[in-house]
Protein backbone atom coordinates (compact mmCIF):
# COMPACT_ATOMS: atom_id res chain seq x y z
CA UNK A 1 0.00 0.00 0.00
CA UNK A 2 1.35 3.44 -0.93
CA UNK A 3 2.08 5.86 1.88
CA UNK A 4 0.26 9.23 1.80
CA UNK A 5 1.67 11.61 -0.79
CA UNK A 6 3.42 14.51 1.00
CA UNK A 7 3.06 18.10 -0.16
CA UNK A 8 6.17 20.28 0.14
CA UNK A 9 6.49 24.06 0.14
CA UNK A 10 9.98 25.54 -0.23
CA UNK A 11 9.66 28.86 1.59
CA UNK A 12 11.88 30.77 4.01
CA UNK A 13 9.33 33.55 4.66
CA UNK A 14 6.44 33.45 7.11
CA UNK A 15 3.45 35.16 5.55
CA UNK A 16 -0.33 35.03 5.30
CA UNK A 17 -0.41 32.91 2.16
CA UNK A 18 1.72 30.23 3.81
CA UNK A 19 -0.55 30.28 6.87
CA UNK A 20 -3.59 29.78 4.64
CA UNK A 21 -1.82 27.00 2.76
CA UNK A 22 -1.10 25.24 6.05
CA UNK A 23 -4.71 25.68 7.12
CA UNK A 24 -6.10 24.29 3.86
CA UNK A 25 -3.80 21.27 4.08
CA UNK A 26 -4.90 20.57 7.66
CA UNK A 27 -8.58 20.83 6.70
CA UNK A 28 -7.99 18.54 3.72
CA UNK A 29 -6.10 16.00 5.83
CA UNK A 30 -3.03 16.28 3.59
CA UNK A 31 0.54 16.12 4.95
CA UNK A 32 2.34 19.43 4.35
CA UNK A 33 6.05 20.01 4.92
CA UNK A 34 7.68 23.44 4.72
CA UNK A 35 11.39 23.56 3.83
CA UNK A 36 12.79 26.85 5.13
CA UNK A 37 16.49 26.15 4.54
CA UNK A 38 18.37 28.48 2.19
CA UNK A 39 21.71 26.64 1.94
CA UNK A 40 21.33 24.60 -1.23
CA UNK A 41 24.84 23.15 -1.14
CA UNK A 42 27.77 22.86 -3.57
CA UNK A 43 25.69 21.68 -6.54
CA UNK A 44 23.71 24.91 -6.42
CA UNK A 45 26.93 26.93 -6.15
CA UNK A 46 28.16 25.15 -9.28
CA UNK A 47 24.91 26.02 -11.02
CA UNK A 48 25.28 29.70 -10.09
CA UNK A 49 28.78 29.76 -11.59
CA UNK A 50 27.54 28.44 -14.94
CA UNK A 51 24.18 30.25 -14.98
CA UNK A 52 23.53 32.46 -18.01
CA UNK A 53 20.86 35.08 -17.45
CA UNK A 54 18.29 35.19 -20.29
CA UNK A 55 15.21 36.63 -18.56
CA UNK A 56 13.55 40.01 -18.11
CA UNK A 57 13.31 39.19 -14.39
CA UNK A 58 16.34 39.83 -12.19
CA UNK A 59 19.13 37.23 -11.94
CA UNK A 60 18.49 37.00 -8.19
CA UNK A 61 14.84 36.14 -8.75
CA UNK A 62 15.57 33.45 -11.32
CA UNK A 63 18.29 31.86 -9.18
CA UNK A 64 15.89 31.63 -6.24
CA UNK A 65 13.43 29.82 -8.51
CA UNK A 66 16.12 27.29 -9.43
CA UNK A 67 17.38 27.00 -5.86
CA UNK A 68 14.29 25.13 -4.67
CA UNK A 69 15.19 22.04 -6.75
CA UNK A 70 18.64 21.87 -5.20
CA UNK A 71 17.12 22.31 -1.72
CA UNK A 72 14.71 19.49 -2.48
CA UNK A 73 17.57 17.29 -3.68
CA UNK A 74 19.39 17.80 -0.36
CA UNK A 75 16.19 17.06 1.54
CA UNK A 76 15.71 13.81 -0.39
CA UNK A 77 19.27 12.75 0.36
CA UNK A 78 18.47 13.02 4.07
CA UNK A 79 15.03 11.44 3.72
CA UNK A 80 15.36 8.37 1.44
CA UNK A 81 11.93 7.14 2.54
CA UNK A 82 10.32 9.99 0.54
CA UNK A 83 9.92 8.39 -2.88
CA UNK A 84 7.46 10.85 -4.37
CA UNK A 85 5.88 14.17 -3.40
CA UNK A 86 4.02 17.22 -4.66
CA UNK A 87 5.82 20.54 -4.78
CA UNK A 88 3.45 23.48 -4.25
CA UNK A 89 3.83 27.23 -3.85
CA UNK A 90 2.65 28.78 -0.62
CA UNK A 91 -0.42 30.35 -2.25
CA UNK A 92 -1.86 26.98 -3.29
CA UNK A 93 -5.01 25.84 -1.49
CA UNK A 94 -5.51 22.11 -1.01
CA UNK A 95 -8.83 20.31 -0.77
CA UNK A 96 -9.79 16.86 0.45
CA UNK A 97 -8.59 14.09 -1.85
CA UNK A 98 -5.80 16.11 -3.49
CA UNK A 99 -3.08 13.56 -2.74
CA UNK A 100 -4.86 10.45 -4.06
CA UNK A 101 -6.07 12.33 -7.14
CA UNK A 102 -2.60 13.56 -8.05
CA UNK A 103 -1.06 10.13 -7.54
CA UNK A 104 -3.68 8.56 -9.85
CA UNK A 105 -3.12 11.34 -12.36
CA UNK A 106 0.67 10.96 -12.36
CA UNK A 107 0.63 7.18 -12.79
CA UNK A 108 4.17 5.99 -13.50
CA UNK A 109 5.53 9.41 -14.48
CA UNK A 110 8.52 10.93 -12.71
CA UNK A 111 7.07 14.43 -13.06
CA UNK A 112 3.86 16.24 -13.90
CA UNK A 113 3.54 20.03 -13.95
CA UNK A 114 0.96 22.63 -14.84
CA UNK A 115 0.50 24.04 -18.35
CA UNK A 116 -1.70 26.64 -20.03
CA UNK A 117 -2.43 27.41 -23.66
CA UNK A 118 -1.35 30.83 -24.90
CA UNK A 119 -4.12 33.02 -26.34
CA UNK A 120 -2.66 33.03 -29.86
CA UNK A 121 -1.23 29.53 -29.90
CA UNK A 122 2.36 30.66 -29.31
CA UNK A 123 4.45 28.18 -27.34
CA UNK A 124 6.62 29.92 -24.70
CA UNK A 125 8.18 26.54 -23.76
CA UNK A 126 7.08 26.61 -20.13
CA UNK A 127 5.73 24.19 -17.55
CA UNK A 128 4.93 25.62 -14.14
CA UNK A 129 5.99 23.76 -10.99
CA UNK A 130 3.64 25.65 -8.63
CA UNK A 131 1.65 22.40 -8.33
CA UNK A 132 3.88 19.59 -9.57
CA UNK A 133 4.25 15.88 -8.88
CA UNK A 134 7.76 14.43 -8.56
CA UNK A 135 9.42 11.14 -7.83
CA UNK A 136 12.70 11.40 -5.96
CA UNK A 137 14.53 9.92 -8.96
CA UNK A 138 12.86 12.41 -11.28
CA UNK A 139 13.92 15.36 -9.14
CA UNK A 140 17.52 14.16 -9.04
CA UNK A 141 17.59 13.63 -12.79
CA UNK A 142 16.15 17.07 -13.41
CA UNK A 143 18.80 18.72 -11.24
CA UNK A 144 21.54 16.86 -13.12
CA UNK A 145 19.95 17.91 -16.43
CA UNK A 146 19.84 21.58 -15.37
CA UNK A 147 23.53 21.48 -14.45
CA UNK A 148 24.43 19.85 -17.75
CA UNK A 149 22.30 22.27 -19.81
CA UNK A 150 23.99 25.36 -18.41
CA UNK A 151 27.46 23.79 -18.51
CA UNK A 152 27.45 22.74 -22.18
CA UNK A 153 27.57 24.90 -25.35
CA UNK A 154 24.66 22.99 -26.93
CA UNK A 155 22.51 23.49 -23.83
CA UNK A 156 23.21 27.22 -23.61
CA UNK A 157 22.58 27.58 -27.35
CA UNK A 158 19.10 26.06 -26.99
CA UNK A 159 18.27 28.43 -24.14
CA UNK A 160 19.45 31.44 -26.15
CA UNK A 161 17.20 30.37 -29.03
CA UNK A 162 14.17 30.38 -26.74
CA UNK A 163 15.16 33.74 -25.24
CA UNK A 164 15.41 35.19 -28.74
CA UNK A 165 11.78 34.24 -29.42
CA UNK A 166 10.62 36.36 -26.48
CA UNK A 167 12.73 39.27 -27.65
CA UNK A 168 11.40 38.96 -31.20
CA UNK A 169 7.82 39.09 -29.91
CA UNK A 170 8.57 41.99 -27.59
CA UNK A 171 7.19 40.23 -24.51
CA UNK A 172 8.57 39.94 -21.01
CA UNK A 173 9.87 36.63 -19.73
CA UNK A 174 12.53 34.55 -21.36
CA UNK A 175 14.36 31.59 -19.88
CA UNK A 176 13.43 30.45 -16.38
CA UNK A 177 13.14 27.22 -14.43
CA UNK A 178 9.80 26.75 -16.23
CA UNK A 179 11.73 26.62 -19.51
CA UNK A 180 14.08 23.94 -18.22
CA UNK A 181 11.12 21.97 -16.88
CA UNK A 182 9.44 22.12 -20.29
CA UNK A 183 12.53 20.96 -22.16
CA UNK A 184 13.34 18.17 -19.68
CA UNK A 185 9.74 16.95 -19.39
CA UNK A 186 9.35 16.69 -23.16
CA UNK A 187 12.76 15.06 -23.57
CA UNK A 188 11.96 12.39 -20.98
CA UNK A 189 8.28 11.74 -21.70
CA UNK A 190 7.03 13.41 -18.51
CA UNK A 191 4.97 16.11 -20.20
CA UNK A 192 1.41 15.03 -19.30
CA UNK A 193 -0.07 18.06 -17.48
CA UNK A 194 -1.14 17.83 -13.86
CA UNK A 195 -4.02 20.26 -14.46
CA UNK A 196 -6.03 18.01 -16.77
CA UNK A 197 -9.46 16.76 -15.74
CA UNK A 198 -9.55 13.16 -14.49
CA UNK A 199 -12.77 11.49 -13.37
CA UNK A 200 -14.48 14.84 -12.82
CA UNK A 201 -11.66 16.26 -10.67
CA UNK A 202 -9.03 18.85 -11.55
CA UNK A 203 -6.05 20.79 -10.25
CA UNK A 204 -6.83 24.41 -11.17
CA UNK A 205 -3.83 26.33 -12.52
CA UNK A 206 -5.27 29.60 -11.21
CA UNK A 207 -8.58 29.85 -9.38
CA UNK A 208 -8.91 33.55 -10.27
CA UNK A 209 -9.60 32.95 -13.95
CA UNK A 210 -11.48 30.92 -16.54
CA UNK A 211 -8.39 29.48 -18.26
CA UNK A 212 -6.75 26.25 -17.13
CA UNK A 213 -5.06 23.65 -19.33
CA UNK A 214 -7.35 24.86 -22.13
CA UNK A 215 -8.47 28.38 -22.95
CA UNK A 216 -11.91 29.16 -21.52
CA UNK A 217 -12.06 25.83 -19.71
CA UNK A 218 -14.04 27.26 -16.78
CA UNK A 219 -17.03 29.47 -16.28
CA UNK A 220 -16.47 32.18 -13.68
CA UNK A 221 -19.03 33.17 -11.03
CA UNK A 222 -18.22 35.97 -8.61
CA UNK A 223 -14.56 36.02 -9.60
CA UNK A 224 -13.92 32.32 -8.89
CA UNK A 225 -13.63 29.61 -11.50
CA UNK A 226 -16.34 27.10 -10.65
CA UNK A 227 -17.23 24.73 -13.47
CA UNK A 228 -15.81 23.81 -16.81
CA UNK A 229 -17.59 24.70 -20.00
CA UNK A 230 -17.73 21.05 -20.99
CA UNK A 231 -18.20 19.04 -17.79
CA UNK A 232 -18.91 19.38 -14.10
CA UNK A 233 -15.70 19.13 -12.10
CA UNK A 234 -14.42 19.35 -8.55
CA UNK A 235 -11.38 21.54 -7.94
CA UNK A 236 -8.93 19.58 -5.80
CA UNK A 237 -6.08 22.11 -5.59
CA UNK A 238 -5.49 25.53 -7.04
CA UNK A 239 -3.27 28.56 -6.99
CA UNK A 240 -4.83 31.82 -5.83
CA UNK A 241 -2.13 33.78 -7.67
CA UNK A 242 -2.70 35.45 -11.01
CA UNK A 243 -0.05 33.52 -12.96
CA UNK A 244 -1.17 34.11 -16.50
CA UNK A 245 -4.12 36.46 -16.66
CA UNK A 246 -5.49 37.18 -20.15
CA UNK A 247 -4.24 40.77 -19.96
CA UNK A 248 -0.75 39.79 -18.80
CA UNK A 249 2.33 38.15 -20.24
CA UNK A 250 2.19 34.33 -20.08
CA UNK A 251 5.27 34.51 -17.86
CA UNK A 252 3.88 36.89 -15.23
CA UNK A 253 4.65 35.33 -11.87
CA UNK A 254 5.81 35.93 -8.33
CA UNK A 255 8.67 34.50 -6.35
CA UNK A 256 8.11 30.78 -5.67
CA UNK A 257 7.12 29.63 -2.25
Amino acid sequence: MNSPLPFIVVEDRQNKTLALCRESAALAGEALLVLSETDAGPAYERFCRSYVHLSSNSPEFEKICFRRYFLLARFLESNPDVRDFVLIDSDVLLFQGAGPHIRRLAGKADFSGSSMQSPDGWNPCQISPHVSYWTSNGLRRFVAWVLDTYATPSGRRKLREISARFIARGVRGGVSDMTLLYLWAHATGNDDPINRVLEGTVVDHNINGMHNLHRGEFKVLGGWSTTTSTACTTCIAGSSRCWAAPSASPTARARPG
